[in-house]
């Protein structure tokens, strides 16, 4: 979940959905490095970060598409 303090910033962001598509591409590579759940816990900065970015993504994602 976003706070809706960030949810302004995000509406604002100068990212078009090619860029957002390359980003989220980016962090689902990296997500599939960190599939094995030892290693997400080992890790879980990493990973709880890069979940936060993907549903940042998939937001401004949704907000481009107009849904």
């Amino acid at each position: 979940m976003i706070p809706n303090n960030n949810l302004e910033r995000l509406l604002v962001s100068e990212f078009n959905s090619q860029e957002l598509s390359i980003l989220k591409l980016l962090v689902l590579e990296n997500l599939h490095k960190y599939d094995d759940v030892n290693v997400a816990e080992e890790s879980g900065n990493i990973y709880v970060m890069l979940l936060q970015l993907l549903d940042k993504i998939h937001y401004l994602q949704k907000d481009n598409k107009g849904y």
